[in-house]
């Protein structure tokens, strides 16, 4: 990796942040929905909640980790999970209230705020009509988990840092 991409990235998403489209209502999001179980750090809580922080930023360099995030939080999951090397094995709850620019907003907190190293160089903030796009279809708890699990050995082929 470029010691540019080192420099510019960083900038970029502040610049991102402060003109509104990383989601100026992101984080009064997540502080409302997902504080208490994955925490204000984002380190969420061993053995029960995984952490958001350095461990989903790679999944947005695929079309299949985009959908697989805005599946986690518009519909839920449960299951067994390791995120490095910890096993969690809570219950994410669906948020189907949330409209589709509220899960976009609280997705590019999480993305800037948590995992900006993880990001990819070419790192688009999810949007409203892309999380529409991937809500279309109902996914069950069950085949969110499916979902993740493929997710895993697909980056894990492509050489993608994952959890």
């Amino acid at each position: 990796m470029s010691a540019a991409r080192y420099f510019l990235l960083p900038i970029a998403l502040m610049l991102l942040a402060l003109c509104g489209i990383a989601g100026a209502g992101g984080g009064d999001i997540f502080n409302a929905h997902c504080v208490i179980c994955h925490q204000p750090n984002g380190n969420g809580v061993v053995g029960m909640y995984p952490p958001l922080a350095d461990s989903i930023g790679a999944y947005v360099a695929t079309a299949a980790g985009r959908a697989y995030l805005v599946h986690v939080v518009s519909f839920g999951m449960t299951g067994a999970i390791s995120v490095h090397g910890q096993i969690y094995n809570g219950v994410m709850q669906a948020w189907p209230s949330l409209k589709d620019g509220d899960v976009a907003d609280v997705l590019n907190f999480a993305l800037i705020r948590f995992n900006t190293k993880l990001l990819p160089s070419n790192f688009k903030p999810l949007s409203r009509d892309e999380v529409k796009k991937y809500r279309t279809t109902r996914t069950a708890l069950g085949d969110v988990h499916k979902e993740r699990d493929a997710l895993m050995k697909a980056l894990a082929r492509r050489h993608i840092g994952g959890p």
